[in-house]
């Protein structure tokens, strides 16, 4: 009874912790680590339940996920290695190549490298006292990178799916280039999630499209959604305003420059208005985050992407994360060092 007490409390606490967090950041990583470990929760009080009521039920329902997960923990890089090439081929196939689309095939070869050669590190030099530092650094930055991923990525889950309650007052439609002055199917995916988003309000938001003119462009970006969202949004009203924000380069500057459009037209600042951002799925969290960082609180609205290039597109996004967060990151991997050295000196 004692620890159900417990395991419920934690819970409760959790639940308060993630609900609180969620009101004050929601692209907070924080905020979901806090609902993770509140559903974590949860599910021990459930299985311990059932424990205690149903034990032959509850072990059966536990042997094939604990198989599962002892399949997945041997065969994982096995199945790991086959996805990332099924993938790589599927991106290359159907994109230009790049080094940008190569990039999940460069991380998993990487990763691979690296552990061979610190299993022979480990194999014949295990008892220096460098060599054994150099491998507690490194084992532990790796576990801190894989811990960050899988927050960062269920975090832009999350993120997608946050419900919206509050009436909004502006949707931010984020540009992505052009090829030859006409919106391409990224951008157009953005552009048909902000306008489906925008149909569904009772009360009509104001939409803002966001994107400056490119040195092989002839119009800005803002110009060409704002002609695509007039000729191919269905039921468009004519006399609906849309605000241009059209000398943004960047995902910062959109929001920024937004920012200024608003003051200019309504004398609004948008730090106290309900803000939604549009743009595709993988990169609508760092897009949040960025959003947070100037001041603005806003919810996301996710554009589809094609299944093959999510995870290309959000390796690159959670590099951009990892600079976006670079101090935190620098101290905390120095903090990693700093444990590597202490914990050899004794």
């Amino acid at each position: 009874m004692d620890v159900y007490l417990f395991l419920i409390a934690i819970s409760f606490v959790l639940f308060f912790c993630s609900f609180v967090l969620h009101h004050v950041n929601p692209t907070s990583l924080f905020t979901d680590l806090a609902i993770l470990l509140f559903i974590l929760s949860v599910g021990l009080i459930f299985f311990a339940t059932l424990l205690n009521h149903f034990e032959r039920f509850t072990f059966w329902l536990i042997v094939p996920i604990a198989i599962f997960f002892l399949i997945l923990a041997v065969f994982w890089l096995f199945i790991l290695v086959i996805m990332v090439f099924v993938n790589t081929r599927a991106v290359l196939k159907r994109e230009c190549f790049s080094i940008g689309n190569l990039l999940p095939l460069f991380s998993l070869i990487g990763f691979v490298v690296l552990e061979l050669i610190l299993f022979l590190l480990q194999h014949y030099y295990g008892d220096v006292r460098v060599v054994k530092m150099m491998l507690v650094f490194i084992h532990s930055t790796i576990g801190y990178i894989i811990l960050l991923f899988s927050l960062y990525t269920f975090t832009a889950v999350y993120y997608k799916w946050m419900p919206t309650f509050k009436k909004i007052d502006y949707i931010l439609i984020l540009g992505s280039g052009l090829i030859k002055d006409q919106v391409t199917p990224l951008l157009a995916g953005r552009i048909d999630a902000g306008m489906q988003f925008f149909k569904k309000q009772k009360v009509k938001p104001m939409i803002i499209v966001c994107g400056g003119k490119g040195a092989d462009e002839n119009i800005s970006e803002a110009e060409a959604m704002k002609k695509y969202i007039v000729e191919n949004v269905e039921n468009y009203e004519s006399d609906l305003p849309i605000y241009l924000e059209n000398q943004s380069t960047t995902t910062e500057e959109n929001i920024q420059f937004a920012e200024k459009v608003v003051q200019e037209q309504d004398q609004r600042d948008l730090k106290k208005a309900n803000v939604a951002i549009a743009t595709s799925t993988y990169h609508l969290l760092r897009a949040g985050k960025l959003a947070q960082q100037l001041g603005i609180r806003a919810f996301g609205i996710g554009g589809k992407t094609k299944l093959y290039y999510i995870p290309t597109a959000f390796i690159r996004e959670f590099i951009g994360y990892i600079v976006l967060k670079k101090r935190t990151n620098i101290l905390i991997v120095s903090f990693l060092l700093l444990f590597a050295i202490i914990s050899n000196l004794f």
